[in-house]
């Protein structure tokens, strides 16, 4: 599982990062899901949209399911 995946549980995640970045909703559903990798500009919009402070690439890092969501 991808941390960004792990984050984007959540109802409706998915589609505020859409909202937010206006990068469409099918391209932010092939990342979160790893199908796809971000271009750089978009891994920052969405690390920004989610709020998170650490490398833009660590959110699209594969994780242990036990790992969590750390910042």
């Amino acid at each position: 599982m991808l941390r960004i995946e792990q984050l984007c549980e959540r109802r409706g995640v998915q589609a505020m990062i859409a909202r937010t970045t206006g990068i469409d909703k099918g391209a932010v559903s092939r990342m979160v899901r790893g199908k796809m990798e971000p271009y750089p500009s978009w891994g920052r919009a969405i690390a920004a949209a989610v709020g998170w402070h650490g490398d833009w690439h660590t959110l699209f890092e594969r994780i242990d399911d036990n790992e969590g969501v750390a910042r």
